[in-house]
């Protein structure tokens, strides 16, 4: 249990793939956290109030000793130092490092290799069902105006194929990095111990499993059997969205369609 003088508060959006990784971190160490739940569909992140406590507009904040954290990896590797207990940092030098750039390679590249697909097969459909003006004034809140127009335009239910197959393929080159990475490491992604290199690429593992594109692990047999183990380690199913809060899954046969277009 975690002692009243070292309250944690979360800001969080429960699909949020940075929100997650901090939650598995709390989890894993069996910290008691408050939450507070930002929904990034209501641009509640823009909103003054959330604006005073990350000027950013980011999630997550994580909020320890009347300090204001940002940036999930940092937030993870300051959680490990906080709260030693279990350890999520391997001690051999070689292997820290590999965890610290599974850190980076997830929010450098596999962050953004499923965000297509997630807009396409996930967002465009809860945006598209929204009133236009509802969604229009959502949008309002955001200061990039780029983004802004891609979310608008984007409120349709059509799917980009050529979208949707391009950034597959990037999912597919991240899929191809655990594999060889495993084929290397074994069990887990930095050595024999589950570490905050695994927890960095939980979330592509679970979006993996949203998306309906467990397709990506039949031909690489080490990374679908990490995946399989990670998600079914009890940190990470408590850290995991509720059922309520998922977005729908896309049809078996938009996933097919896919999958022809891939080849």
């Amino acid at each position: 249990m975690t002692p009243p003088a070292e309250r944690l508060e979360l800001w969080h959006e429960w699909i949020s793939t940075h929100s997650f990784k901090v939650r598995i971190v709390l989890a894993e160490k069996g910290l008691a956290w408050t939450p507070h739940p930002i929904s990034l569909f209501e641009i509640e992140q823009r909103t003054p109030a959330y604006l005073a406590i990350n000027p950013a507009g980011e999630v997550p904040t994580l909020v320890h000793r009347g300090v204001k954290l940002y940036d999930s990896s940092p937030i993870a590797e300051y959680l490990d130092e906080v709260f030693p207990e279990p350890p999520l940092m391997p001690r051999d030098p070689v292997l820290r490092l590999q965890a610290r750039r599974w850190l980076k390679y997830h929010d450098g590249v596999a962050h953004l290799a499923v965000r297509d697909t997630s807009f396409q097969l996930l967002y465009k459909p809860k945006f598209s069902a929204m009133p236009r003006a509802e969604l229009e004034a959502r949008m309002a809140r955001l200061p990039d105006e780029a983004k802004r127009k891609r979310f608008l335009e984007g409120a349709n239910p059509q799917i980009d194929w050529d979208a949707l197959v391009r950034s597959t393929r990037a999912a597919e080159a991240v899929a191809d990095r655990l594999e060889s990475a495993l084929g290397t490491t074994g069990r887990w992604l930095a050595g024999d111990a589950f570490s905050l290199g695994d927890v960095a690429m939980a979330s592509f593992a679970d979006r993996v499993v949203n998306l309906g594109m467990e397709f990506l692990w039949e031909t690489r047999p080490a990374a679908g059997d990490w995946a399989r183990r990670l998600l079914a380690r009890p940190g990470v199913q408590a850290a995991c969205p509720p059922a309520g809060e998922r977005l729908p899954a896309p049809a078996a046969d938009t996933i097919a369609e896919l999958r022809r277009r891939l080849g």
